[in-house]
């Protein structure tokens, strides 16, 4: 995967802007609020067709201005390809492939592969279960239609069943219709649940690799999956002995289907679902040691950067190729050796795109290729 081209019109702080990449480091370097991390956003964007950022999507179009776009020309599996996208201030976002106007987005989704690693990944280490479960769905969204499919489908019966609940808690509505609910929350959350294990236990594999090349084997990088089951329910799935991939989906909706039986009467007193994937966690730890509570802040960092890297040989595997890495202010919490084999390990033929406020950061590491994008302004001046 690489891209060739990138194109922006009142995009953010850009009026208009074209760069064409190497297929190594691109270096995108500037003071802080003049556009690098932009940049970044409006490739993650024509990837995933969301915001870098939890914001609205008419707040990335340029102050006054009735439309952004974004255009994008790529290479996968020996194919170029060009992807448009035109967001307006008012109504819908409107997406063009190779000149054709595409009505069905969500196929689009993916068709750009991305692995994007920010500040906010800290929250992957520090935060609360919500970030962890938004970074599975968002990555399982990615690399699956059906778990995308399924994942709308389950929001939509949990909100249904929830809502049910708490009209009967009212005194308003009866239960009779809660037996349906329960079919479909368990149908789709068993998918959920299946998926997400197998996703993270190939995670754990490529981020222990590239944690003990970042730390030079110093330390030992484990993710343990906390399902939003009661244990009772699990421990058929989780105090047996470890059985290879794929997990049976009816395994979990048989354990789904327990946990729903078992905290009935308590969901009924509070009116709200207390079991399922909408609860999920996950935990990192460092040599047994949870590094929510006792990591350094560089440790962390180093966590959630292999979180995040150990994407690329996932995606690699799974697809055949690497996918375009963006890298924002990496650098800042990780010392100059751990910088070193980070780059080490993003040699060819993965694209990356880096941000920084100063070269220096980059020391004595060379790249096989590299360009170097001077941002000021809005504005983009290659070296």
């Amino acid at each position: 995967m690489q891209v060739k081209q990138l194109r922006l019109r009142n995009f953010r702080n850009y009026t208009q802007a074209q760069i064409e990449p190497c297929a190594g480091l691109n270096v995108l370097v500037g003071a802080n609020a003049q556009g690098k991390t932009n940049l970044l956003e409006a490739l993650y964007y024509a990837s995933t067709f969301r915001p870098l950022r939890l914001v609205r999507e008419s707040d990335l179009i340029r102050w006054g201005e009735q439309e952004a776009s974004i255009k994008v020309r790529f290479v996968q599996q020996g194919i170029e390809e060009e992807l448009l996208i035109r967001i307006p201030t008012e109504g819908k976002r409107s997406v063009w492939l190779n000149e054709q106007h595409v009505s069905r987005q969500s196929d689009l989704i993916g068709r750009i592969k991305v692995v994007c690693f920010t500040a906010q990944d800290l929250l992957l280490i520090r935060g609360e279960p919500a970030e962890r479960r938004r970074f599975l769905d968002n990555e399982l969204s990615l690399l699956s239609p059906r778990y995308l499919y399924s994942l709308v489908q389950y929001r939509r019966c949990l909100e249904q069943r929830n809502t049910l609940l708490h009209a009967h808690l009212e005194g308003h509505a009866t239960l009779e219709s809660l037996p349906e609910w329960d079919m479909q929350l368990v149908k789709y959350g068993a998918r959920l649940l299946s998926e997400r294990r197998q996703f993270l236990e190939q995670l754990q594999q490529f981020a222990n690799e590239v944690h003990a090349l970042l730390t030079d084997g110093s330390e030992a990088f484990q993710l343990r999956y906390e399902p939003g089951l009661p244990r009772k329910s699990r421990s058929l799935l989780l105090d047996a002995e470890p059985v290879p991939l794929p997990y049976k989906e009816e395994e979990w909706a048989h354990a789904l289907q327990a946990a729903l039986r078992e905290v009935q009467s308590e969901e009924i007193r509070r009116g709200m679902t207390l079991v399922g994937p909408h609860r999920d966690d996950f935990r990192i730890s460092i040599d047994g040691y949870d590094a929510r509570l006792f990591a350094s802040q560089g440790q962390q960092r180093t966590c959630a950067l292999s979180l995040r890297l150990a994407q690329i040989p996932l995606l690699k595997k799974r697809f055949g190729e690497s996918p375009v890495v963006l890298l924002d202010d990496v650098f800042s919490d990780l010392d100059p050796e751990r910088r070193m084999r980070l780059v080490k390990f993003l040699q060819p033929p993965t694209q990356t795109f880096l941000t920084c406020t100063d070269l220096s950061m980059l020391g004595d590491m060379s790249f096989e290729e590299t360009i170097i994008f001077h941002i000021e302004g809005g504005q983009i001046h290659r070296d």
